[in-house]
């Protein structure tokens, strides 16, 4: 269900204006403005900017340098110039450091707000006959799932499977509950080279049977930690996650 979702929802990735909320209406009667604005900014889909952090402070002395020998005043004038110049060249860096971010799309594909769009793309696109839409629309998932992607996914090359389970997780406002990843999927291209996109899995009920989310639940923070140097967060309000058939997560 998963990959046939991302594989429609990759095409359609620009921003458009638009009207009135389209999933209140009947998923048949989109259009293409209202499928890309459901797939890029919706109350299901959240575009964030991760910042992509660098590890190391070229600006700092390499270990086993040298300590500056006797202490004149020539020294001291020259070690205040040098500090004046590495103040201003963290100053260059935090402004690069803002450049350096990284464009990523989060969306809860579980949903079946998402689901719909990824049929109703398609028909669009001409892949799917019109009147093949309803069969063609992926089944209810028996957990919660959320697709990350983005144009350059490259940040993840590194990162396993098991390594983004272990720091990835949902944060319930209300209830303060952490809710962790039960299983992440890499998606990739055919070639296997590059990665189209990342699904986290997380469970719709506890130990006892009883709803992970509750329906007076108000936002959900979700969080990973996708490699040593980025972090991606997004927050989800459950109140608007809502089509004319009800809560829709």
């Amino acid at each position: 269900m998963t990959r046939r979702l991302l594989s429609a929802a990759v095409l359609l990735v620009a921003l458009n204006v638009w009207g009135a909320d389209p999933w209140q209406k009947p998923y048949k009667q989109w259009d293409v403005q209202d499928v890309r604005r459901i797939l890029n900014n919706s109350p299901w889909s959240k575009a964030i900017e991760a910042e992509l952090k660098d590890k190391k402070n070229s600006l700092e002395a390499p270990e086993g340098a040298p300590a500056a020998a006797g202490g004149s005043t020539h020294k001291e004038a020259e070690d205040a110039e040098e500090e004046n110049e590495k103040g201003q060249e963290r100053e260059r860096g935090e402004t690069e450091k803002k450049k350096d971010e990284i464009k990523f799309l989060v969306r809860w594909v579980s949903s079946r707000t998402l689901r719909e769009a990824s049929v109703r793309g398609q028909v669009l696109q001409g892949k799917i006959p019109e009147g093949d839409a309803d069969k063609n629309l992926p089944p209810t998932a028996e957990d919660y799932e959320l697709a990350l992607v983005g144009a350059d996914m490259s940040a993840f090359n590194g990162a396993s499977e098991s390594m983004l389970r272990d720091k990835t997780y949902l944060i319930a406002r209300k209830s303060k509950q952490k809710i962790t990843a039960t299983q992440v999927e890499i998606v990739r291209t055919a070639d296997g080279k590059r990665i189209n996109a990342i699904v986290f899995h997380f469970p719709k009920t506890n130990a006892t049977g009883q709803p992970i989310i509750s329906v007076d639940e108000k936002d959900l923070q979700f969080f990973s930690r996708g490699a040593d140097l980025l972090e991606i967060k997004a927050t989800f309000d459950v109140r608007k996650m809502i089509d004319a058939q009800g809560m829709d997560l």
